[in-house]
């Protein structure tokens, strides 16, 4: 895929999402006679915009594209379709980032560890230099247990792979099946109607969905109450697929043994939200995607596209 004209606007409030001088010298090297221009905010992106004919953004409005007549191609990190809208029109081929696994099951692990190994006790313990051993005995080893991912994407397909090598039985969810038979990382995979039958059976139900009408409260209180008594639930995907007093209750008065929450349905989580008081739930703020190599694996897989499509019926022409 030939590039004659870059437009590039990386920038975000986290460092770790915005574009650094190593990625430029990287793109540089790699596309020696591409123009390269960087945007030093929104005014200057939308002034440059029309002579671009491929972007990197992180925000792109549809109204947009009017002004972008000789724009092909553009290229997020975002996996969600929050920030940028496609081409009302279809001329302008859009890609939504599908590297975040490789970090985000990562941080599911380790929020499953922190469980599994009572990692809660050992940091309470240790504040209070106890020497609590016989605290472990019902610890649970992760390749004796059930994992049931409710949305196997690019995400939750990447989470099987990791889950599955420690040993654990892995069940994934899906709106569509087909093709996924014999995958090899799942033991089983079934429909979202035939999620309720799975639910009495996981250890960890772990959820990757993404935002919107579709997956609204997809998750009701029928389902918390079919959970394993005993079960851990984690949300690394959007907030809106259950309701947060539905949460509640499966925690206070349900099966619910604890929960790794990294997204809700506000943002950020407002102080008088009952989730912080609970004690076996782990909160991290939305930060399951945050890592130093983000913008690294974007640009490896904005790259890895553009040498598969070299050829004259590539994405541009």
């Amino acid at each position: 895929m030939k590039i004659s004209n870059l437009l590039i606007h990386l920038h975000n409030s986290v460092d770790a999402f915005s574009l650094k001088q190593r990625h430029l010298h990287l793109i540089g090297e790699l596309l020696p006679d591409t123009r390269i221009s960087v945007a030093e905010g929104n005014r200057d992106f939308l002034e440059k915009l029309p002579e671009a004919d491929c972007v990197l953004t992180w925000v792109f409005k549809s109204a947009w594209y009017a002004d972008a007549p000789k724009l092909k191609v553009l290229f997020t990190p975002a996996a969600g379709h929050d920030w940028v809208d496609a081409d009302p029109a279809g001329r302008v081929r859009t890609f939504y980032g599908s590297f975040h696994g490789r970090i985000m099951r990562e941080s599911l692990l380790s929020m499953i560890l922190y469980f599994n190994r009572r990692i809660g006790k050992s940091l309470a313990d240790q504040k209070k230099r106890i020497w609590g051993r016989f605290g472990y005995n019902d610890c649970a080893a992760l390749f004796s247990q059930r994992v049931l991912i409710v949305g196997f994407g690019a995400l939750g397909q990447s989470m099987a792979e990791l889950l599955k090598a420690f040993g654990a039985s892995i069940t994934a969810v899906k709106r569509n099946t087909e093709g996924f038979e014999g995958h090899p990382d799942v033991d089983r995979i079934v429909t979202f109607d035939r999620l309720e039958g799975e639910l009495p059976d996981a250890d960890h139900v772990v959820f990757v969905l993404p935002g919107g009408a579709e997956t609204d409260a997809i998750f009701t209180a029928r389902h918390f109450n079919a959970m394993k008594p005993g079960a851990y639930l984690y949300n690394l995907g959007r907030g809106n697929c259950y309701r947060e007093e539905d949460l509640l209750i499966a925690l206070k008065d349900g099966p619910l043994a604890g929960a790794g929450l990294d997204v809700f349905v506000e943002e950020p989580l407002a102080p008088r939200s009952l989730l912080w008081e609970q004690p076996d739930v782990l909160i991290t703020p939305h930060s399951s995607a945050i890592s130093r190599e983000y913008i690294d694996l974007f640009i490896q897989e904005w790259l890895d596209i553009l040498r598969e499509n070299q050829s004259e019926h590539g994405i541009i022409h």
